[in-house]
């Protein structure tokens, strides 16, 4: 009977332990770093021209591979969220930091219509 204490004690530990990481939450999701800024739509416009054009088309017109921009409706996070992730044939972080923020913004100028 000495050793009947034992599996409550474990058992109360486990618990204190799954309550205590319940409150501290160590693995949960951090927000995504990858939100894009305010970016500047006139120097997006000359990055898009350079390296996204060849398959968007001049101005996003449409091309090939690439899909039409133009009245898409896409918004800048959006825009953000594919040239970091990548969609099909189009690579991941094909442009990165604030050239992206740049081209999310100048892509949701021409996106809006």
């Amino acid at each position: 009977m000495g050793r009947g204490w034992r599996p409550v004690v474990v058992g109360a530990t486990v618990v204190l332990g799954v309550v205590v990481l319940a409150q501290v939450r160590p693995f949960e999701p951090e927000a995504p770093s990858g939100a894009p800024a305010a970016g500047d739509p006139a120097h997006g416009e000359v990055l898009f021209e350079e390296r996204c054009a060849p398959c968007h088309g001049p101005g996003g017109a449409g091309g090939s591979p690439g899909p039409r921009l133009i009245d898409s409706g896409l918004d800048a996070a959006a825009v953000a969220a594919v040239v970091e992730q990548g969609k099909g044939v189009m690579p991941a972080g094909i442009i990165s930091g604030g050239d992206r923020d740049d081209v999310a913004a100048y892509v949701a100028s021409i996106a809006s219509g």
